[in-house]
């Protein structure tokens, strides 16, 4: 068998992809809202075996599919002991705005 070089991206999706499905696995519901995740992705990504994420990370390729926190300076600068309550009270936001619909077809725009 031969030796898989994955770029940091992929090493990050791989990751990623690995503890979502996990989690999945375990609590759809917990997943979901961990993840920002709906019920479909849930159940498809705890369809995935190694595999199965192995192989989708490795044709991907340095395509980051889970984009940080819009927060996430101020939130890594938080004391570390309330971190975790801060959090709970700060939900998070993607740092990419989302694309504005189609006005005439509702579909995203390019």
């Amino acid at each position: 068998m031969g030796k898989l070089e994955l770029s940091q991206v992929q090493i990050a999706n791989l990751n990623m992809l690995i503890l979502i499905a996990e989690c999945a696995k375990h609590d759809n519901a917990i997943a979901c809202s961990r993840f920002g995740l709906d019920a479909d992705q849930a159940e498809f990504l705890a369809s995935l075996d190694l595999q199965d994420i192995l192989s989708l990370v490795t044709h991907l390729g340095d395509e980051c599919l889970f984009p940080p926190r819009a927060d996430l300076v101020q939130v890594l600068a938080w004391p570390p002991q309330l971190a975790g309550a801060l959090l709970m009270v700060h939900p998070a936001q993607a740092a990419r705005p989302v694309r504005p619909a189609c006005p005439v077809d509702g579909s995203a725009l390019p």
